[in-house]
């Protein structure tokens, strides 16, 4: 199992205590993972405590070749907010074993291409103060941009609107991030620094959507050609990216899936069935009724700041997403749902909707891309 940790805001006594406890916790983890290779599961602990608080937040990314479990827990001591949150990823896991076991074989989606690069070092003191002050700005938002970017690319391959495989979220984000640097002193002053980077990911997968269907079969990577060799040695920057480097994520409706505790197996393995239909669902909705939808309903946006974020009046938000959930309870009683089952998944999309955070990787990669180096409270 490859482990990366983050302690935030920590002091050298509670770090300590921490990889102790995370230590532990892994070796009773590790007996749940015994069906996945060791290098193919890789764990990511992230301990933060906000500055001038008491309170932490515990967050556990596991990423298995079958998809992607979380697990969240807060409290005031660091024992027990870490026992809580692996023994419920534990508890996740066997869960998500046991779905395996009925399903067919994963298979790795064909490399593509890649559009996110990274930058160049700052060419002067002015221009270093200008990304710090960027990544400042963006940096408790980069879980956001890198949720929207996820549940948007997954709902667009499951329509067929992009080749799966063709797009990978890591360079979508990449490429909303090197964006927003562009333009950030002239963002609108009506929208939030997270409602702005939510929009300009939406705009750039739009974008990118539209070229990956205009680009057609014959931009696709043949699967029998030797891949190129370096011509050279590598470079700092190359040992760099690959320092970073991981593989692309596969995009799954079933990670768009929170679990939730059940009385009995057979009510959740319903109520999950249920939420899965309900994403399918939403994939076939338009793109900006999608739009509408998860700001509305997934993530409590006002109808004032929907309609700002996509351009629309207020009714217009109101009538578009009255039409999305009419669709979705049609296709919802077409996919054989009752429909006040159909009424009751809709009802409960908040819930039922998981969210993931950047992979600490990423989030790395991005930080010494804009600042030259990551800073020392990552471990």
């Amino acid at each position: 199992m490859k482990l990366l940790k983050a302690f935030r805001n920590l002091d050298g006594d509670a770090r300590r205590r921490a990889t102790e406890i995370v230590d532990r916790e892994i070796r009773h983890l590790e007996p749940h993972l015994k069906h996945f290779g060791d290098g193919l599961v890789r764990l990511e602990v992230t301990l933060s405590q906000a500055n001038g608080k008491t309170r932490l937040q515990a967050s556990l990314r596991l990423q298995l070749p079958s998809g992607v479990i979380v697990a969240r827990e807060e409290g005031f001591e660091i024992e027990p907010v870490l026992r809580k949150a692996f023994d419920d990823l534990r508890h996740r896991v066997d869960r998500h074993v046991a779905r395996l076991r009925h399903e067919s074989e994963w298979k790795r989606p064909a490399h593509r291409r890649r559009i996110g690069a990274l930058l160049p070092p700052a060419r002067d003191a002015a221009e270093a103060d200008r990304r710090k002050l960027f990544f400042d700005l963006i940096e408790d938002h980069l879980d956001t941009v890198y949720d929207v970017v996820r549940r948007e690319l997954t709902y667009l391959e499951c329509s067929g609107s992009v080749p799966e495989g063709y797009l990978s979220v890591r360079d979508l984000v990449d490429a909303t991030i090197l964006k927003g640097l562009e333009r950030f002193e002239q963002r609108p002053t009506r929208f939030s620094i997270g409602d702005w980077l939510t929009r300009l990911a939406l705009d750039t997968i739009e974008e990118e959507a539209r070229a990956a269907r205009r680009a057609g079969p014959e931009a696709a990577v043949s699967l029998e050609a030797e891949p190129e060799q370096p011509a050279v040695d590598p470079t700092g920057s190359d040992q760099e990216m690959y320092e970073f480097y991981q593989p692309d994520e596969v995009l799954r409706l079933e990670d768009l899936v929170v679990d939730e505790s059940a009385t009995d197996a057979e009510t959740e393995a319903e109520r999950h069935e249920a939420a899965r239909m309900l994403h399918r669902a939403i994939a076939q909705l338009p793109a900006l009724w999608r739009r509408v939808l998860i700001h509305v309903d997934l993530n409590d946006t006002t109808s004032e700041a929907a309609a700002a974020l996509d351009g629309l009046e207020k009714d217009e938000v109101a009538r578009i997403g009255d039409a999305a959930r009419a669709f979705l309870r049609d296709r919802l009683a077409e996919l054989g749902q009752p429909p006040e089952l159909a009424d009751r998944t809709l009802d409960a999309l908040h819930r039922r909707s998981g969210r993931l955070p950047q992979p600490l990787a990423d989030r790395r990669r991005l930080e010494r891309a804009l600042l030259g180096q990551v800073r020392e409270d990552e471990a």
